[in-house]
Formats: structure tokens, C-alpha cells, sequence
């Protein structure tokens, strides 16, 4: 967290440096104003920039047996880009090297862990334990003791990534 407020610091200094050099060069002719404005603009432009790095950066730290199933792209209001080009605030992930497959009663059973990361003021990761039925497509999800919770099964679509991934 201190780094990234040092970078930022950093990035306002060099921006305001370059306008503070422009304006010296046009001999004064541009307003006093664009040197804190261009500071801001620096500031500006990193967070944009950590915002939008987030998940590149988060991805590849993970192994390389991670697969991402799902992202999410959420816009806005107060980051009027968001709109043209989505940020991506989350996103899930299957390790397929850790994908425990079953036969029961002639169905087959997929035991995993789905990994969630989410992007905020400090990021956030969870993970949840699951069973998948690759049959009928019930997803199932496990308590901490690894117990299934059947009042909390969902029919996944079988057309959607965490079904391919888990069950192909």
C-alpha cells in the first residue's frame, strides 16, 4: 500500500515536472494552473493504469494449471471509462490439476475448488469447495468440514466454462 501511494507520488512529480518544463520553454506563456493540473492527470493516469493491470497482474501470479472461468466487468457512474471499456473488478478460478473426478451410480462426480479474486480498495480472494454432477449438471457446493449443502444446489449451464473445464 505505501509503494503504491510513493508511485503515485512519483508519477504527479515527473507529470508536473514535464508541464513545469513546457511552460518554461513557451516562456511562461501557459497558465500557471497545468503544473498541479498535469500532477493530478499523473495521478490520475497511474490508478487508471493499476486498475486496468489488475487482473494481468493477478493472473500471473497464480500456476499455470489455473484456469479462468469466469470475469467481471463492471462499470461506474464515477469512472465515466468504464462505459467504453469495461474494468475488470473479479474473476474466478478452476486449478485443473486439482480436480478429483468420480464414478457414483453411474454418474460422473467432479470434486474442486473455485477460486474468487475481487478487485477493491485492499483485494480481496476467497475459495469455496464444490461438487459437479458432469450428468445433470448440478453444482453443489461443500462447507468447511467439505460436507456437500444440497439446499444450496444450482443447475449450471453446461454451455458456460466452469462446466468445460471441470467436466471435459
Amino acid at each position: 500500500m505505501l509503494i503504491k501511494l510513493l508511485i503515485a507520488a512519483a508519477a504527479a512529480f515527473f507529470a508536473a515536472g514535464i508541464a513545469q518544463y513546457a511552460r518554461i520553454l513557451s516562456r511562461k506563456k501557459l497558465p500557471r494552473w497545468i503544473v498541479p493540473a498535469a500532477a493530478g492527470l499523473g495521478i490520475l493516469g497511474y490508478q487508471i493504469y493499476m486498475e486496468y493491470s489488475w487482473f494481468e497482474r493477478t493472473r500471473a501470479r497464480l500456476p499455470e494449471s489455473a484456469v479462468v472461468t469466469e470475469v467481471r466487468k463492471i462499470p461506474a457512474f464515477w469512472r465515466p471509462w468504464t462505459f467504453v471499456v469495461p474494468l475488470q473488478m473479479g474473476f474466478s478460478v478452476v486449478d485443473s490439476n486439482q480436480i478429483q473426478l468420480a464414478h457414483s451410480d453411474g454418474e460422473r462426480i467432479a470434486r474442486f475448488r473455485l477460486y474468487s479474486f475481487e478487485q477493491a480498495f485492499i483485494d480481496r480472494s476467497e475459495q469455496q469447495g464444490y461438487l459437479l454432477n458432469c450428468s445433470s449438471s448440478v453444482l453443489v457446493p461443500l462447507d468447511n468440514a467439505n460436507q456437500p449443502q444440497p439446499e444450496k444446489a444450482r443447475q449450471l449451464d453446461r454451455q458456460s466454462l466452469l462446466f468445460a473445464v471441470v467436466c471435459n
